[in-house]
């Protein structure tokens, strides 16, 4: 009875260690901005623009929030919805934003993951090419 309680268990065993898990996206997590320029011609972050943001994906959705300050205005920064990744191709889609402008609009990203940093660069068009003036974002994961 023994050896057939042991050998259930085993074979049990083997069958819960073959079962394929689910891949967790390399970007699912939490990710602090660390860098940004938005406009080509200054802005950058974290030198003429202040504060902070920290970006959140799961397994279809993202989140960011933060707070930024422009010269001597602060601004609330957040931005929610879905989104796809193919390779380093990123589409976010609008649900929610601090611009009710924006709610509902794809926007087309390139990612670029390394270690702990990830770099996005926006907006891309349709063939995935830049636009002139893109903006880049540099996140490093948080522990």
């Amino acid at each position: 009875m023994k050896k057939i309680l042991f050998l259930s268990m085993i074979i049990s065993l083997i069958i819960v260690s073959c079962t394929q898990q689910e891949v967790k996206s390399p970007i699912e997590g939490a990710w602090k901005l660390v860098y940004a320029q938005w406009d080509p011609n200054g802005g950058n972050f974290p030198t003429t623009i202040t504060g902070s943001d920290i970006k959140i994906w799961a397994k279809d959705y993202f989140a960011s929030v933060g707070q930024l300050k422009f010269d001597t205005i602060m601004s609330d920064a957040y931005v929610g919805g879905t989104y796809t990744l193919e390779g380093n191709k990123y589409t976010e889609t609008v649900m929610y934003h601090a611009n009710k402008e924006y709610l509902g609009n794809e926007v087309k990203l390139l990612l670029e993951i390394q270690n702990d940093t990830l770099i996005q660069r926006y907006p891309a068009d349709d063939n995935w090419n830049l636009q002139e003036g893109y903006a880049t974002e540099k996140y490093v994961r948080m522990k």
